[in-house]
């Protein structure tokens, strides 16, 4: 068995003895199984243990036996308590989706914090082919019937070629002791529902049923890189980036045979799986949103754009000392006596009117300006219209404003009251340094 897993290891080429690998450690039969495989192999391995205080004693009991296997192994333990209830009624999420983004997000930080490279977790064949149910009753695509990957980043998974069944019988032959987690034989979870009432079924149908969903989900492992390969070429074609925004020509990708299929692989990489009611509202609802976890993708005329969701301060002051800021954006700030270059990315102010500190915030419902060269105030949102300005780039734009008055729509216009005339004695300089 443990020649297997080696073999399995560098075919897949997970991880190399090079390499300082963080094992997720939960106590049951797979994990420990893994711990005590890797250990033999001669890998560096660290330990990383969640407590998600789910289970009452038991959650306490798998943390003292995890302790104590570290501490005969001499191996390093990293040990953390969840409170997985509170994340998951906070975050509108069920507790088995709290748990997952609770230790992932733990692990990428031990990662960093103790320079280790690799998360490694003991998902089984079996796992593999209860994930592909999972799926399949999910409505999932292709990519979800191929079910648990070798690996997916940094996270490597060297059971995947061997059973539960197997697992367990190694562990015997060893002596080794493991927890068993009373959860697992809770049938409300669709989980255990599929491996406790309709695996048993399809085996009693079929004896060789582990043995041919193996090939099966290998078999559409390889059709789905077939049919990557093509959605590769259609992305190049349909897909441009501009920043950090990625645009779809709708009228093109509607065209195409197999539409709907093609935009699942095309937007699920995203995170997006209400395909059609992005489909729906390419066809009638231009403005509309849709949410990923990272990314919003906006209906937006003749274009589906996606843009990550970025996490920048609201606001910020600027005072009259400073000369350099570097966020939320690059800008330059000099009080000079006379005009530098004039376009879009450099303002020229009369300094003598601004009140400080400046404020740069992003624009809101019911803000008015006077823009350069008129007479007359207009609202920001209908100046946005008149520029062609996409629902993103309205998210995008900041604001440099002096009191309650607009002065910068950065990277655009200024406001008239404030541009440099014969009367005007010194000049603010406020230059744009990395184009919006």
């Amino acid at each position: 068995m443990i020649d297997k897993i080696e073999k399995y290891i560098k075919e897949k080429k997970l991880f190399t003895k090079k390499d300082k690998l963080l094992l997720a450690i939960s106590g049951g039969a797979d994990s420990v199984c893994l711990f005590y495989i890797l250990k033999k192999l001669d890998y560096h391995i660290e330990l990383a243990h969640c407590n998600f205080q789910l289970r009452g004693r038991e959650s306490i009991e798998d943390e003292e036996f995890i302790k104590s296997l570290a501490k005969q192994h001499n191996v390093n333990l990293y040990r953390k308590r969840f409170n997985t209830n509170e994340y998951a009624k906070k975050n509108q999420v069920s507790i088995q989706m709290a748990a997952r983004n609770l230790r992932y997000d733990w692990f990428e930080k031990l990662l960093k914090k103790y320079n280790l490279n690799k998360i490694v977790v003991a998902h089984n064949n079996d796992d593999k082919i209860e994930t592909f149910f999972i799926n399949l009753l999910r409505g999932t695509g292709l990519k979800g019937l191929t079910s648990i990957k070798p690996k997916a980043g940094n996270i490597v998974r060297p059971l995947l070629v061997l059973s539960r069944k197997n697992i367990e019988s190694h562990l015997a032959e060893i002596d080794a002791d493991y927890r068993t987690d009373s959860s697992n034989r809770d049938i409300k979870y669709l989980r255990n529902k599929i491996r406790h009432n309709l695996i048993p079924v399809l085996k009693d149908i079929n004896p060789e049923f582990n043995k041919i969903m193996k090939k099966n989900i290998s078999n559409l492992d390889s059709i789905d890189k077939i049919i990557n390969a093509n959605i590769l070429q259609i992305k190049q074609k349909l897909i441009f980036k501009e920043r950090e925004t990625y645009k779809v020509d709708i009228k093109n990708l509607l065209k195409l045979n197999n539409s709907e299929a093609i935009m699942h692989e095309i937007f699920s990489e995203y995170g997006f799986t209400q395909i059609d009611k992005i489909i729906k509202a390419c066809k009638s609802q231009s403005g509309k949103i849709f949410y990923s976890k990272n990314y919003q993708l906006v209906i937006d005329r003749e274009y589906i754009i996606i843009e990550k969701i970025e996490e920048l301060e609201a606001e910020r002051d600027i005072l009259i000392s400073e000369n350099l800021i570097d966020y939320p954006i690059s800008m330059s700030l000099r009080i000079l006596n006379k005009p530098v270059e004039y376009n879009i990315n450099c303002a020229n102010l009369d300094f003598d009117k601004l009140s400080f500190p400046l404020k740069l915030r992003k624009w809101k419902k019911g803000d008015r300006f006077q823009p350069l060269g008129m007479n007359n105030f207009k609202k920001l949102s209908d100046f946005f219209i008149d520029q062609k300005y996409s629902i993103l780039e309205k998210q995008r734009q900041w604001i440099l404003c002096s009191g309650d008055d607009i002065i910068w729509i950065v990277g655009n216009r200024i406001d008239d009251r404030y541009r440099v005339t014969s009367f005007t004695k010194n000049i603010y300089v406020v230059k744009l340094l990395n184009s919006l």
